[in-house]
């Protein structure tokens, strides 16, 4: 018959390696040998990080170089001692030209705002008379025709055609007669 496999917990595997350096205390060291009698799975395991740990005292020895204490003390000391944020020279310069950068966006956007709120702007009545310069410039003389009405009929009038044409220079405002 087949007995069930046991699985092992965290613990117990953590346990194993401390047994084998003989760090255990008697109670914790007979609960280990109980746990190998009684489970295939903690006897495997323990089989298998035996070797492993005899094959680790076979590989050559190297020597730590004689200032590794006293630099990684050093590397801890700095750790702890960390330079505040506002310290930090990476934060300064990010601080200074983020500063710039937004001065600069701002500014532009100012800039953009301002000009698409003037082009909305109606135009004054100065700039509409601009607009309208080359109409005013001749408003006394077609204040004199009166209506539209006169002007349509007289170009429609063959016999004005004829005439502005026989005029030097030909008809006034345009070469076809139109107005």
């Amino acid at each position: 018959m087949v007995d069930k496999l046991v699985r092992l917990s965290a613990s117990q595997r953590s346990n194993f390696v401390a047994y084998l350096d003989g760090e255990l205390s008697e109670e914790e060291t007979r609960g280990i040998e109980q746990l190998l009698s009684s489970n295939e799975v903690a006897r495997h395991d323990m089989e298998s990080l035996a070797t492993a740990w005899e094959l680790l005292d076979d590989l050559p020895r190297t020597n730590a170089p004689k200032d590794f204490a006293e630099k990684t003390i050093a590397t801890l000391k700095m750790e702890e001692q960390k330079t505040p944020l506002h310290e930090q020279v990476w934060y300064q310069q990010v601080t200074k030209y983020g500063s710039l950068l937004a001065g600069v966006l701002l500014v532009i956007g100012c800039g953009v705002t301002g000009f698409l709120v003037a082009r909305t702007v109606p135009p004054s009545r100065a700039d509409a008379m601009l607009q309208e310069y080359e109409l005013l410039e001749h408003f006394d003389g077609y204040e004199e025709i009166g209506s539209a009405d006169f002007l349509t009929r007289l170009q429609k009038n063959g016999e004005w055609v004829k005439r502005s044409s026989d005029i030097p220079g030909g008809v006034r405002h345009g070469s076809t007669g139109s107005f």
